[in-house]
C-alpha cells in the first residue's frame, strides 16, 4: 500500500506505466481487485491516504508529475492554444480555478495549458471548449480574430 497526504486542492494521478502494453485487457489490470483508495488519517486539513493498484500502474502525487514541452503538438500550436485559452477565459469571466472544477480536472492541469507546457488529453480539451463555449478547433485558431479578442488582448498586454 502506498501513503499519501493530501491538503484540500491536491490531488493524485493514478495512470498505466509508460511501459505497459497498449494491447494489455483492461480486465488483466483488475484481476485482484479494484483500485483501493483508504483514508488511513485525518490531522486538520490534511487527508492520509493508502492506495492499492495493480503494479501497471502509476500513482503520483500531482505536484511530481512532469510535463513534457515538446510532444506531438509542435510549440506554435501549444502557444496558440495557450493564448487563446487565456484570452477565452477572460471573455468569459473564468478564472483557471472554477474552469478546473467546473471540467473537473485539477488546478495543476488547466494552468499548464494556458502556459503551453502541459499536457491535455482530447477529452480533457473537449471539455474546457464545452465550458468555454467555443470549438476545440477554435482552441487552436490564434486570438485576435473578433473586436473581443482583440480588446482582451489589450489588456493582456497592458500587464
Amino acid at each position: 500500500m502506498l501513503i499519501l497526504t493530501r491538503k484540500p486542492g491536491q490531488a493524485l494521478t493514478i495512470r498505466p506505466e509508460q511501459d505497459l502494453d497498449p494491447t494489455t485487457p483492461v480486465g488483466s489490470l483488475f484481476v485482484d481487485g479494484a483500485i483501493r483508495i483508504e483514508v488511513t488519517g485525518v490531522q486538520g486539513m490534511q487527508v492520509r491516504l493508502g492506495v492499492v493498484a495493480h503494479p501497471g500502474f502509476r500513482i503520483l502525487r500531482e505536484e511530481l508529475l512532469t510535463f513534457p514541452t515538446a510532444g506531438p503538438l509542435p510549440a506554435t500550436a501549444r502557444l496558440a492554444l495557450a493564448r487563446k485559452l487565456k484570452v477565452v477565459m477572460l471573455m468569459r469571466h473564468m478564472s483557471s480555478a472554477r474552469l478546473a472544477e467546473a471540467a473537473g480536472l485539477s488546478l495543476t492541469t488547466v494552468r499548464a495549458a494556458e502556459s503551453g507546457a502541459g499536457v491535455l488529453y482530447l477529452d480533457d480539451l473537449e471539455k474546457l471548449a464545452r465550458l468555454l463555449g467555443v470549438s476545440v478547433a477554435e482552441l487552436f485558431r490564434e486570438p485576435g480574430r473578433t473586436p473581443e479578442e482583440l480588446a482582451v488582448m489589450a489588456l493582456l498586454e497592458g500587464e
